[in-house]
């Protein structure tokens, strides 16, 4: 460096070089301590209320509360969807947000305050809000010793406690609870032969907490024990009954008492067919570093298991496995991606000048971590994914500006001279490319939306990355060329091979405009006709898991819904390639992966989650379940599914039918239910929604029950007594609390033994219930849905392999919306298709700030509309290549696809900009337009391949990655760049020739 040169503080190489080692460390510093996860999270825009209200029927919960909370929530604005669920006794109401809705705590703060105001209106009614449903549980561990269930509830108590300890854990929940009672098994002989009601027995034990008095004496005061409090079941077993004409006696003389797990438990929980009971944990969303609270749980599971001879805990979910696994996949794509990059810049450069850009690739990578980990940024797939995806743009500046030092170096000019030259005249079109690939990206951070939030760091790392790569471009590029570069005198430099067909290419566009344009012409035609592979809009995972959910009709009993789970299972354990089945029966199970769907509290509803032999392909192994537990297990709607990517979908086609009137929507959906099934790509075409099921209707003659001093309460403890139990209280002097039930476990609970029980009148005779009611079976709904107020039916599908089913649901439009108009009916549709609709929305809502950011870029360095939109007509040569491409590899078109053109606009821009640039520039120096134009080309041509060429090579990890998820965007970029380059390189110069004016420039100072 010439020691007379002036150096500026920006010009400072000790303070630049500094600044990026700093920069780095932070960077590097970040990626060991912030925080970690597998996934994005989402804002919190999903909860629901459930309502338990025992023994009150559909109408009743409904009229009671169910409109009352949805009358309150409808005048909440920032509600969105509120979904309503009621069965006899409880009722579950599911709450979304609006997309745009980030402080979701304020509102889930008013939707508390006014749903508890209104519980004073709902007397007997309790109701719970959840407002976190979208934690995730992914760490599951299994109690399986010993054989009593009960003892393993112990058990898994105490290893809860345990693990509350870890200040990383956001909540511990017990799975497949069997909920502990404590019965009073007191038969109908029983009270025959001793006297004494179910009414009587349950009063005798109403007081559980005792009574105590406090006393003042002396300027003391003492407190008594609370008398009569039940502290164990000894206390039960003493209790005194009063016997007519007779002595008390224990309550344990006349009633057999004693400990259970609840027979019809609302869920349960089986691993490998062994039934257990399970801790499923959820972890605070962007705090926490998964991995390192993941050893943490390991290291107090091994701890508890020491203490026994046989482990009973077994983690059978883990979460922070496959969170340690994604990042290190993603982390081999970035290096890999990065000794490629090297290599080619090696191959295609000078060594010194590939050492210079090479060097900047950790430089910004790392710089640009510090920043995002710095703000709170956490690591996950879509972090990396993001810094993969730049790798090709971060260089884009860097090899420009390179390039630029030597061909003025090679002019004679010193290497200090040079590197001021160059950052002088490259300072604005760098910061114009560098502007219009923000604006490309700009869209997809400005979105909004569930789709657009799992994906936002894409962009910001994107951002971050090339808004680096231009400062570094400007300052660390020339610092390091003033050390690295060789000084040489000006000599006449031959022409280089790129110069040379750069040359002869604008040649040949330039001398035959016509027949550019007609093979260009001809290549769009033959888009159309290209084979198109059909996939889900949302790619699957690449976890060895998958999932069958397992539906009986509505009304089905834990019971039997578990005897069905069970066999199932059994027949899925029996497969070679499984290694692990995890049964969950009266619920879908914890929320071990963001993407699945929840289904708390159905008694029909089960779910087995399998896991394969590594290398196994689940996607083949859950075509192999669909076709064979269908033929199996018919008397159950069997459905395996693989995991995916995207908001969870409960089904591909969702048909939704609204009407306040039940018959006329009854008869509406069976229409749209009959049409679908009829189509041969459809497939497990079900109804959400049921006709009806047995309920015993009781008739009681009030005369008659009037007359033995008896009412309808006093009757239905007699019935329940004789049914499932009549609950007395819930028990607190253990840890959970235990329900005190009262039943005759001799009753067989058919119509007969009920209408025959026997009740004591007042005259202490003994009547048979009969004598005071008659029963009969009728048919009642099972179930009542809701959406947003008015009574809803859904009509759920799948779609064979290789539908797509927008398409589908498209040709099927006039069919389906003339029933709806027949019936008078709202239709709607959700599932894959209203979700890929809101996420195509999102970014489409955004793309006017981008297109907006980089129209103001273009006017600011050209001042020309001309050569505005000259650039903007640039864009559509990147979407060309992407469907051949995809096409080629047969990948479909999904969202990551649409994100990967989006990407595309940036790096196709730049280059029309550096083009135009040149050519401008070149025309300013004298020379004539085509020439210009032929100097432009044969000039920029290397950094145009360079950066093509690195672009397409940071992407090639990503197209044979694990993960199906970056496929799809990787061959985009691919295919983008390859056409986009060649038809730049073509057809560019034709439109320069066209819309660029020589006399603009002639007589001005170079606007460059």
């Amino acid at each position: 460096m010439s020691d007379s040169a002036k150096h500026y503080w920006f010009q400072n190489p000790r303070l630049i070089i500094g600044i990026v080692f700093i920069l780095a460390l932070v960077g590097f510093a970040g990626w060991f301590s912030a925080s970690e996860q597998e996934d994005p999270q989402f804002p919190y825009r999903n909860g629901f209320v459930t309502l338990t209200a025992p023994n009150m029927t559909i109408a009743q919960l409904r009229d009671a509360a169910v409109v009352p909370l949805e009358r309150t929530l409808s005048n909440i604005d920032e509600v969105s969807t509120y979904q309503s669920r009621i069965k006899n006794g409880n009722a579950v109401i599911n709450i979304e947000l609006h997309e745009h809705i980030y402080d979701t705590d304020t509102v889930w703060e008013r939707i508390k305050d006014d749903i508890t105001n209104k519980q004073n209106d709902m007397p007997g009614i309790s109701a719970n809000i959840v407002d976190r449903a979208q934690d995730t549980q992914g760490i599951v561990i299994a109690i399986s010793q010993p054989s009593d269930i009960l003892a393993k509830r112990a058990l898994a108590i105490e290893l809860r406690t345990e693990l509350e300890q870890l200040s990383t854990i956001r909540s511990v929940n017990l799975v497949g609870d069997p909920h502990e009672q404590l019965v009073i098994d007191y038969t109908l002989n029983a009270m025959q032969e001793f006297g004494v009601t179910p009414e009587q027995i349950a009063h005798r034990l109403s007081i559980m907490s005792g009574r105590g008095a406090s006393f003042q004496t002396g300027g003391i005061t003492t407190n008594t024990n609370p008398l009569g409090r039940i502290q164990s079941i000894d206390d039960i077993k003493n209790s005194q009954v009063t016997l007519d004409n007779a002595n008390p006696v224990s309550l344990s003389t006349i009633a057999d008492i004693y400990y259970r797990p609840n027979p019809i438990a609302p869920e349960q929980f089986m691993v490998n067919g062994q039934r257990v009971v399970g801790l499923a944990i959820s972890l605070p969303a962007n705090t926490v570093r998964v991995t390192e609270v993941g050893d943490a749980i390991r290291q107090v599971v091994e701890k508890f298991n020491q203490k026994f001879t046989n482990s009973p805990a077994k983690i059978v979910l883990f979460q922070p496995k496959w969170t340690k696994k994604r990042k290190s996949d993603l982390l081999n794509s970035l290096a890999t991606g990065c000794i490629a990059v090297a290599v080619i810049l090696i191959l295609l450069m000078s060594v010194r000048t590939a050492i210079v850009v090479v060097v900047t690739i950790p430089a910004i990578a790392l710089s640009a971590l510090g920043f995002f980990t710095a703000a709170g940024g956490v690591l996950h797939q879509m972090t990396i994914a993001g810094l993969v995806i730049s790798l090709g743009l971060m260089v884009d500046n860097s090899i420009v500006m390179a390039e630029k030092i030597l061909q003025l170096m090679d002019q004679g000019k010193s290497r200090f001279d040079a590197s001021k030259e160059a950052v002088k005249g490259l300072y604005k079109p760098l910061a114009t490319a560098t502007i219009t690939t923000i604006a490309a990206f700009l869209p997809m951070l400005l979105a909004k939306g569930s789709v657009a939030d799992f994906i936002s760091t894409i962009p910001i790392l994107v951002i971050l990355c090339i808004s680096l790569s231009y400062l570094i471009a400007l300052s660390f590029v020339p610092v390091m060329a003033n050390y690295l570069f060789q000084s040489r005198p000006k000599t006449v430099q031959k022409q280089s091979k790129f110069s040379v067909v750069g040359s002869r290419i604008a040649q040949f566009s330039l001398a035959n405009p016509k027949t550019v344009i007609i093979i260009m012409l001809c290549i769009l035609g033959l888009i159309p006709l290209l084979p198109s592979t059909v996939g889900e809009f949302f790619p699957k995972t690449n976890r060895n898991q998958g999932y069958v959910d397992i539906q009986l009709p509505l009304g089905s009993d834990i019971t039997k819904t578990t005897s069905v789970a069970k066999q199932i299972s059994g027949y899925i354990q029996a497969l070679d390639f499984v290694t692990q089945t995890m049964t969950f029966s009266g619920s879908s199970g914890p929320r071990f992966y963001y993407n699945l769907v929840q289904q708390p509290g159905e008694s029909h509803i089960a779910r087995v989650v399998f896991e394969v032999k590594e290398g196994t392909n689940v996607k083949d192994v859950v075509e192999q379940l669909n076709a064979l537990l269908p033929q199996v297990f018919n008397g159950a709607l069997v459905l395996a599914r693989e995991l995916g990517q995207g908001p969870p979908i409960e089904s591909p086609i969702e048909i939704r039918l609204i009407s306040s009137q039940t018959e006329i929507n009854l008869k509406a959906a069976e229409e749209v239910f009959i049409l679908l099934s009829k189509q041969s790509n459809t497939a497990h075409v079900r109804r959400d929604y049921s006709y009806g099921v047995a309920q015993l209707n009781m008739l009681i003659d009030q005369q008659s029950l009037k007359q033995a001093g008896l009412n309808e309460s006093v009757l239905a403890d007699y019935l329940a007594w004789q049914g499932t139990g009549l609950h007395i209280s819930d028990l607190t002097f253990k840890t959970e609390p235990i329900t005190l039930l009262l039943q005759d476990t001799s009753s067989d609970q058919t119509l007969e033994r009920i209408m025959s029980t026997q009740v004591v009148d007042h005259n202490k005779q003994f009547l048979p219930i009969s004598a005071f009611a008659n029963a009969r079976l009728i048919g009642e709904k099972a179930v009542e849905t809701r959406r947003n107020g008015r009574e809803e039916l859904r009509i759920l599908s799948d779609v064979t392999y290789g539908t797509d089913e927008s398409i589908l649901l498209e040709s099927l439009q006039p069919e389906l919306f003339a029933i709806a108009k027949k019936h008078g009916v709202t239709l709607q549709f959700g599932g894959e298709l209203e979700e890929s609709q809101e996420a195509n929305s999102a970014l489409l809502l955004a793309l006017p700030a981008g297109l907006i950011l980089l129209f103001i870029a273009l006017i600011l360095q050209f001042n020309s509309y001309k050569l505005t939109v000259l650039v903007m007509m640039s864009i559509p040569f990147s979407i060309i290549g992407a469907p051949i491409m995809l096409s080629f590899v047969g990948v479909p078109f999904g969202f990551m696809s649409l994100l990967g053109i989006l990407a595309l606009v940036g790096i196709v821009v730049n280059t029309a900009i550096l083009l135009i640039e040149k050519t401008i520039e070149s025309i300013i120096d004298g020379h004539d337009k085509d020439i210009a134009i032929k100097l432009a080309v044969s000039n920029r041509l290397r950094a145009i391949m360079l950066t093509t060429i690195t672009t397409i090579i940071g992407m090639l990890p990503l197209t044979s990655g694990e993960s199906p998820l970056w496929p799809p965007l990787a061959w985009t970029v691919i295919g983008g760049l390859i056409s986009s380059t060649l038809m730049m390189l073509y057809i560019m110069p034709i439109l320069m020739s066209w819309l660029i004016e020589p006399n603009r420039y002639n007589n001005r100072i170079n606007v460059s």
